[in-house]
């Protein structure tokens, strides 16, 4: 989950470079700009306009590093003379998200993807994860940008990403799709939902709220069909809903041994953290997926068989521990599959 030094430093600068270009970045038309993301243009609403917008981004941060005098070594970045945005075909479906969706278990025998580019260069993914799953079952291609650890630099990681991914050819005409299952780990996430859990109503210019204003905008700048849909994360907690009061279960033995916890107000921080992400992407113009509703008889203390997510000693561990098992991957994936209709 802790992303070393360098990496973090390479997402930091890239999306400081993003963001002093002020051209890549388009708020929403009514919105207050949070601190450190300025007003940019409206986004494009012609093809030809698409175009120009994004028209050779890593030339426009060569640029912006240039006229600040940093160093390109200290972004991480290579800038081939000959880039051009697009330069392979996008992808019809694109995902971010922080370890719950890549599930990275760096230690474990699982095929690993490699990061897509050099600023996420140790964002391995696992083979199994939900969005490689989607795009199997759907025949669709898929651009995999989740990375364990994204969010805990709060917003400058999300909006890194989000470039690189257009920087990489990844978003772009023809993208159907962007996914982001986020905000567990990003603290301006959690301030929202605790304004939320005690019915004091989240400022429309909060940074997550922000952010994800800046997502919807940003991918229907550079991709005009795609839908971009944001998701609630898998139930951890047992429910009180499943007949044996909230609990969570840490440590689960073979033959069904299942060892509660209990945890009361679980339920409370679960739907919170539900409700907020729902009322952003909503808020936002996005579309939503509550996986932690249809999930909530799959959590730590679920029979063998059912866990879709295990603690630290469970014989159906995945490839982390607090993280989603492989069976689970495949349930995130058959309910976004299904609820995206593809």
């Amino acid at each position: 989950m802790v992303k070393n030094f360098v990496t973090s430093a390479r997402v930091a600068v890239v999306a400081a470079v993003a963001t002093l270009s002020g051209g890549l970045l388009v708020p929403t038309a009514a919105a207050t700009p949070v601190p450190g993301i300025p007003a940019g243009p409206p986004p494009a609403v012609a093809a030809n306009a698409v175009g120009a917008a994004v028209a050779s981004p890593l030339q426009q941060l060569q640029r912006t590093l240039d006229n600040l005098g940093i160093p390109v070594e200290a972004a991480g970045l290579d800038l081939p003379s000959n880039f051009s945005p697009w330069a392979t075909e996008p992808k019809q479906i694109v995902a971010f998200g922080d370890s719950f969706t890549a599930n990275a278990g760096k230690a474990g025998p699982r095929g690993l993807e490699p990061g897509q580019s050099l600023i996420v260069s140790n964002c391995a993914t696992d083979n199994e994860n939900w969005p490689k799953i989607v795009g199997r079952e759907s025949g669709k291609t898929v651009g995999d940008w989740s990375c364990n650890g994204t969010g805990g630099l709060p917003i400058v990681q999300m909006l890194a990403y989000l470039e690189a991914a257009i920087m990489y050819g990844d978003i772009g005409p023809g993208t159907e799709e962007v996914v982001l299952m986020y905000g567990g780990l990003d603290v301006t996430q959690w301030a929202d939902a605790a304004l939320g859990s005690v019915n004091i109503p989240v400022p429309p210019v909060s940074a997550y709220r922000q952010l994800v204003n800046h997502v919807q905008n940003r991918v229907s700048q550079v991709a005009p069909g795609a839908r971009v849909t944001f998701t609630s994360y898998q139930a951890f907690a047992e429910p009180a809903s499943e007949g044996n009061g909230e609990n969570v279960c840490f440590v689960n033995l073979p033959n069904n041994t299942i060892l509660r916890l209990p945890t009361p107000g679980s339920d409370f921080i679960q739907e919170s953290f539900r409700n907020n992400l729902r009322d952003a992407a909503l808020a936002g113009g996005a579309n939503f997926i509550d996986v932690y509703e249809q999930s909530k008889s799959h959590s730590t203390c679920a029979p063998e068989g059912e866990r879709w997510v295990a603690g630290v000693q469970d014989p159906e561990m995945g490839p982390m521990v607090n993280h989603p098992t492989v069976q689970g991957q495949y349930g995130m994936a058959e309910i976004i599959k299904n609820d995206l209709g593809i």
